[in-house]
């Protein structure tokens, strides 16, 4: 199962997504991309573990709210 977060902020044309995937129950992916809407400007970043994961998470929510970004709900698929 995967588990997706994503933030948008239409003023500036900018986005950020995670996604969470769970391989086997101990291995966690998690990949953060973040860019332009309009650009192929942007980058990735890859975690390993559950814990860092979730930090991370917590870390963005607070930036991005502060930041005027909307949060779409998370996504699981």
């Amino acid at each position: 199962m995967h588990e997706i977060y994503e933030w948008l902020n239409v003023e500036k044309s900018r986005y950020y997504k995670i996604t969470v995937k769970n391989y086997e129950s101990s291995n966690i992916i998690f990949d953060f991309c973040w860019g332009g809407c309009n650009s192929n400007r942007g980058g990735k970043m890859v975690v390993n573990t559950k814990e860092e994961a979730q930090e991370f998470i917590t870390k963005m929510m607070k930036r991005r709210k502060s930041r005027g970004y909307k949060f779409i709900t998370p996504l699981s698929n």
